[in-house]
Formats: C-alpha cells, structure tokens, sequence
C-alpha cells in the first residue's frame, strides 16, 4: 500500500465532493435551517400549553357547590387553587378557565374549540354527596385533537384531587384515620420531584433514545450521496477511465474514495451533533436539570465512526455496480430499508444491550450510544464496547471487500457503455 497515493485519491476526491454545492448544502446548511425551526415549533407548543390556561367548559356549575362540608369544587371561572399542581416556587400553576356551559351546547362548543375539555356535573352533585351516594361526573373531548387529550388528562387531575380532599374530609367526621381507604402505602419518589425536574428527565430519556437514530440516520444521508457521486457518478462523467489508469492499484482507489466518503458522513455528524448539543444544552440551563452528558456525548460520536466506515463501503459497493447516478440512488434504496428496522427496534424500551444484541450491524453501536448518554448514574457497561467496535469494523471490512471486488470487474466497471 502506497500512502502517498492514497492520501492524493483521498484528497482529490474529498476535494470533489466539496465542490457538489447540492451535497454540501443538505449535509451541512440543512441543520441550520432545520433545527431552528425544530426549535420554534417546540417553544411554540411549550407557549401554548404553559403560557396559556386550559378552557374547560362546566355543565350544571351550580351543583359544585356542595356546602360546607366538603372543600370547594370551584372557585368563581377557576377550579380551587388547592386542587391545582404547585411550581417550584410554592406558587400553583395557571388553573384552568372554567366556561359554564349548558348540556345543549357541548357539541358546538367543542367543535369550535370554545372549550378543550367539558365535564358535565349531575344536577343533584351535592345531594347525592352528601347522603352518601357515589354521582357520576362524565368529562368529554375532542377526538383526534391532542390540546383536547392534555385538557382532559388535566381535568381528571383535578377531579382526582378534589376526591382525595373529600376523602380526606369525610374520614375525619367519621372518626377515621385518612389513610382509612388504603391497604398498602407506596413510596414514590416521582411524586416529590417538581414538574419542572419531571420535564426534564422525559426530555433526557428520550434525548439519549432518539439521538442514536438520528446520528444514524445522518450517517446514511452523508454516506449515500457522495459514494454515489464518487463511483456512478464518475462513470456518467467520463472521469473513472481516468483514475483506472493511473499508477494506483484498485485497492488504492478504493481506499480513497472509502476514506474521502466515510470523512464527508462523519464530518456531518459532526456538525449536526454541534447543533443538537447546542439545543439540549438551551434546554438544560432553562429547566436548570441535566438532560444530556457531554462526555457521553464524546463517546457516543466517537463510535458514530464504525457506522460511518460501514455505511460508507457498502454504498460505494453498491454505487460502483450502478450505470449511473439514479440507477445508484434506486440500488441505496434498500439500505435505508434494512437500517430504519433496525434502528426503530433500538427505541423500544424493551430492547437491551446484550452479548447478542452486541453484534446485531448498526443496533448494537445504537444501543451501546444509548446507554452512554444516559443521566441515570448507572455505570456504562465499558465491557460491550470491544465486541461492539469489533462487530461493526467488522461488517465494514467485509463490504469493503465487496467493494474492492467490484472495482476488479471490468464488466462492472464499464457497464455504462452497454454492458449487462
């Protein structure tokens, strides 16, 4: 092996490739564009169910009023602050609007998105408590409609609480202790954590479930199209002629163009990890909880490689047997449908990293990533990462020697020039 040629083909075709405005410009000025935007519609959607209260409109309101014997139901157009989830601060979140509605016009009012919720009090809501009887509340919502879904979530939250303070009340006029209706105590420590601290570890479990698949997915995207350019692309230029009689030996060719296409795919995971980390890291100083760990993040790039040099060899094998540029993009079709699969069953929750999974082709470096982003304290499992290296280096090994195979066919070489 020469590495002086080597090192030409690769900075030649390296060279190549950034000169392909259109690759450059999806690979690279895409995640500009396309994480901003990510971001405003999250901020959007935290506006509109933070900033804003939650319309729940109230059939027969009147009958919340249950006396004195019971805490309140309603306070005026808001539920009781009691019965409202407190902040970190001690205050209570915005309570929700209360819309009096009459039993005619639930239908309207939804469809017009008046109200998101409803709940429809029986008229004799207080008689019946207070003679012992259990009335039956009935809450409604739009279908299909996810503000109408959290809205209702909200409302049965609320309905929860009020009965536990009824409980709470109606024991101790009997003489009972509060926890008279429980067989059993759990001790959650959930439930003490602030709404804020919640937040925060939903968004970091699925930050180090959903990253993998995205580094994967760039990994695929920054591999396909310029090993297609580099082999078919050649061929419909007239250039791969060439580069086959110069002095390099094929090996030589194909090592260049493996390492100009795997730098290219890994340089744009590179930029788009900046632009995530620089997101989550946003996320992390507004809700002041840790949601992603940046030496995990290192780690998880740096395995992000072995992907890389596999997806690179098997799309230069691939795109060296196409007669041209589409006829490569329609034989890199199927690798996107071998990947997805693979990556989507890394994000069940089921799904752990295991000797077996250790060796699945790309799953098991996805599952490995996963387990060093995690903000759980647990410690990595450090002994998965030799098999994991090993198995995908590999599988990269094997398809570029497919790869190189090709490149010894002349009939694959030149089949733009009638060949079969």
């Amino acid at each position: 092996m020469r590495w002086t040629i080597l090192t030409q083909i690769t900075w030649k075709e390296t060279r190549d490739l950034l000169r392909d405005r259109r690759t450059t410009a999806m690979l690279f000025l895409a995640p500009l564009l396309l994480y901003p935007l990510f971001g405003l519609a999250g901020w959007i959607f935290a506006t509109e169910l933070i900033g804003k209260p939650t319309r729940l409109g109230v059939v027969n309101a009147g009958a919340a009023a249950v006396g004195s014997k019971y805490p309140a139901l309603l306070d005026g157009d808001h539920f009781a602050d009691s019965l409202t989830r407190k902040r970190d601060d001690g205050k209570p979140e915005l309570p929700p609007v209360v819309i009096r509605l009459d039993e005619a016009d639930i239908d309207e009012a939804l469809r017009t998105k008046r109200v998101q919720a409803v709940m429809v009090l029986p008229v004799d809501f207080g008689e019946a408590l207070n003679s012992g009887a259990k009335p039956t509340i009935k809450v409604l919502s739009r279908e299909g409609d996810d503000a109408g879904k959290i809205a209702l979530t909200r409302l049965t939250e609320l309905l929860r609480n009020w009965e536990q303070q009824a409980k709470l009340v109606k024991f101790t006029a009997d003489g009972k202790p509060a926890d008279y209706d429980r067989l059993i105590a759990i001790d959650d420590p959930r439930a003490a954590k602030p709404l804020e601290r919640k937040a925060a570890e939903e968004l970091r479990d699925s930050f180090a479930r959903g990253f993998p698949l995205i580094l994967v997915m760039w990994l695929v995207a920054g591999s396909i199209q310029p090993a297609v350019d580099l082999t078919a692309g050649e061929k419909e230029r007239g250039t791969m002629e060439t580069l086959l009689i110069s002095p390099a030996h094929r090996s030589e060719i194909v090592l260049g163009k493996f390492a100009a296409v795997t730098a290219f795919s890994f340089a744009s995971v590179l930029w788009n990890v900046v632009c995530l980390t620089v997101a989550a890291l946003f996320a992390q100083s507004v809700l002041q909880y840790p949601i992603v760990s940046v030496p995990g993040l290192a780690t998880c790039v740096l395995f992000s490689l072995p992907i890389a040099m596999l997806f690179s060899a098997v799309s230069i094998a691939l795109g060296v047997f196409a007669r041209s540029t589409k006829e490569g993009q329609y034989y890199l079709v199927p690798l996107l449908l071998v990947v997805m699969p693979l990556a989507f069953w890394c994000m069940i929750p089921s799904t752990e990293l295991t000797p077996g999974s250790a060796m699945v082709p790309v799953a098991g470096a996805i599952l490995f990533q996963q387990k060093l982003l995690a903000v759980t304290g647990e410690p990595v499992p450090w002994l998965y990462a030799v098999p994991v290296l090993a198995a995908q280096l590999g599988y990269a090994a094997l398809a570029l020697t497919a790869a190189w195979w090709q490149f010894t066919r002349e009939q694959v070489l030149f089949r733009e020039i009638g060949g079969k």
